[in-house]
């Protein structure tokens, strides 16, 4: 019998060997019959059965499949909603000084008025009386004082608060701004408005609110704030590796060959020459930390001198005695103030002070470019007196022998 047949198929198989056992009166292959047809019948159903079964494992498996998808696809759809209601929400904002300034207005204009009569009063008494009279009024003026200076606090903190809501409303959607734009719809300073930011930011008027590491923009959530640090990490990653690829571009240039001297000093020539070798490639890592490209340039400039320097140094070990002091004070002195100004940098919140240190450093770097300068002429003024001197000497001698005065007549001859 075949797995396929149909349940009537193995209806008439039965019924047919039945009627020819009952007409035969031989019963002997009804057992078999229906011994195998029972056999097909089972071995067909449980075929059906298992495909059945396999069937839905991998219908089942494939539901899952496109449920756990369409889980994902909702879960970004929910992640993107969240990011988009975050980015609708307004900048948390705290006023500060809305109730106390109120107070302060009040209760001083009162003070004040108050302390104005009784000043009035005493000091009249005190024209026409003198005496305690007149502690009475000092004393009264002192208060009159006070509460006017009351007054004066509460109207500061009005105004505060007014610019730290118009600074909100200037942020916008984007929840920050340039502080040079802040300056622009305020008619104020940009020096004045970002110290007014820094204020607000100590008193709380910005709970999520920063200040960018060179203080021109300000931020008022943290998610900003975290995207800034963010792109500023790679953007330090890039320009290390435009710096390093410049480095490396000037290392690879073929230099002229230079002759080998003897050198002078033995030990202690190689010992300072190592030492300087060290102290540029120090500088060379402080420079590669700092992004900016003034600050940068003016590194660049110092390694380069330093490098000609210990080359010199090299080629007149004679030099050796007069390198003393630039090598146990200048130089060690100098990476010292590179490396205060990279922890500087590297601050996310800048002060005044901070600023103000830089920029001086970023000045004393000047001079001692302009100093080191003038150390490498020193350095090389005797050889170029050497050699001016005997150029004068060789046109003297050339002079004397009427050689220079014969090729001038010669040239003149033939030019004729």
């Amino acid at each position: 019998m075949s797995d396929n047949r149909s349940w009537s198929d193995i209806g008439e198989e039965l019924r047919d060997a039945v009627g020819d056992a009952l007409r035969s009166g031989n019963f002997k292959d009804l057992s078999d019959v229906v011994m195998n047809t029972v056999t097909d019948t089972v071995r067909n159903v449980s075929s059906r059965v298992g495909q059945a079964v396999s069937e839905s494992v991998n219908y089942t498996e494939e539901y899952e499949q496109a449920t756990r998808q369409r889980q994902r696809e909702r879960e970004k759809e929910r992640q993107a909603a969240k990011e988009a209601r975050l980015a609708m929400l307004p900048a948390p904002f705290r006023r500060v000084g809305r109730v106390s300034s109120v107070l302060y207005r009040v209760f001083g204009g009162i003070g004040t008025g108050v302390m104005a009569v009784l000043c009035t009063v005493f000091g009249g008494l005190g024209l026409g009386y003198g005496g305690g009279w007149w502690t009475a009024f000092s004393v009264l003026a002192l208060l009159l004082g006070a509460f006017v200076l009351m007054i004066n606090v509460g109207c500061k903190q009005k105004l505060r608060l007014k610019r730290a809501e118009k600074y909100v409303e200037l942020s916008g959607q984007n929840q920050y701004v340039n502080v040079e734009e802040l300056a622009l719809h305020t008619n104020r300073t940009p020096r004045f408005v970002l110290k007014d930011i820094r204020r607000m930011l100590e008193l709380g008027f910005f709970p999520q609110g920063h200040l960018d590491s060179k203080g021109s923009c300000l931020m008022l959530n943290d998610r900003i704030y975290r995207e800034y640090i963010t792109l500023e990490k790679q953007r330090k990653v890039l320009e290390k590796e435009q710096k390093a690829q410049a480095r490396r571009a000037v290392e690879e240039k073929p230099q002229p060959a230079k002759q080998p001297q003897e050198s002078a000093g033995g030990s202690e020539l190689d010992e300072m020459i190592t030492q300087g070798q060290d102290c540029i490639r120090r500088l060379r890592n402080m420079n590669d930390n700092i992004p900016g490209e003034e600050i940068s340039a003016k590194l660049f400039r110092l390694e380069n001198l330093l490098k000609e320097i210990f080359e010199g140094l090299k080629e007149h070990p004679e030099q050796l005695p007069q390198m003393q002091k630039f090598m146990n004070y200048y130089l060690p002195t100098t990476l010292k103030l590179v490396g205060a100004y990279e922890q500087f940098d590297d601050l996310s919140a800048q002060g005044d002070e901070i600023r103000e240190a830089k920029a001086e450093i970023e000045k004393t770097l000047d001079t001692i470019n302009c100093a080191f300068e003038e150390l490498l002429n020193r350095m090389f003024r005797e050889t170029a007196f050497d050699v001016t001197t005997d150029a004068q000497v060789l046109q003297t001698m050339l002079a004397k022998e009427g050689l220079t005065g014969q090729r001038d007549f010669e040239f003149e001859k033939v030019s004729r």
